[in-house]
């Protein structure tokens, strides 16, 4: 039987309280697929839609998984429209890797401005602890959306800047909600 609490308007479900650490192991490894990004010079167009579909559909998972994590219904569903838009983002990046430059040159922008909404939303409904850290995390993909929708002459060294940004961003949102979760499961647990 899950608990779910309220502890200065949390939106956390306790049942997901206990595997905290998951969104820890996540946040490590957005940050280590940032880095393997900014590290190498990856100039194929096939090769950049191809890391950006691995990108876009390992954060539909992980927004998928939360839908296990989040109270209420509107919290599941806002996350499971953000799964669903990561997912198809990234299966269209799979389609045709060689076009999909363009097409992600395209799109990544709306994608940037959905999930930094959705953290700025997320942030202030759930303002205890690190809250601010998500905040902060949300305007920066609303200002790469913007960035991102520029027309930049579709550079690969920006669009792989982009990505990169984008799993940075994903991987410090993981780690806040990995201890925003440990934080309500330990203040259960204790009371």
């Amino acid at each position: 039987m899950s608990t779910t609490v309220v502890l200065e308007d949390q939106m956390y479900d306790d049942s997901a309280g206990s595997l905290w650490w998951i969104f820890l192991i996540t946040g490590t490894l957005w940050l280590v697929l940032s880095l393997i990004m900014f590290r190498f010079n990856i100039t194929s167009v096939n090769t950049i839609g191809i890391l950006a579909g691995i990108v876009f559909l390992c954060a539909g998972v992980i927004e998928f998984g939360m839908i296990f994590a989040v109270r209420g219904g509107w919290w599941k569903l806002l996350n499971g429209l953000l799964a669903v838009i990561l997912i198809v983002a990234g299966i269209m990046s799979f389609i045709h890797p060689g076009n999909a430059f363009t097409a992600i040159a395209s799109i990544i922008g709306f994608v940037f401005l959905f999930v930094g909404i959705f953290d700025v939303i997320a942030a202030f409904a759930d303002r205890t602890g690190l809250w601010w850290i998500r905040l902060i995390v949300g305007l920066l993909c609303i200002g790469l959306a913007f960035w991102a929708s520029g027309d930049f002459q579709r550079k690969s060294v920006l669009l792989i800047t982009w990505i990169g940004l984008f799993a940075l961003l994903r991987g410090i949102n993981s780690f806040v909600v990995a201890f925003t979760v440990r934080h309500v499961h330990k203040e259960i647990q204790a009371g």
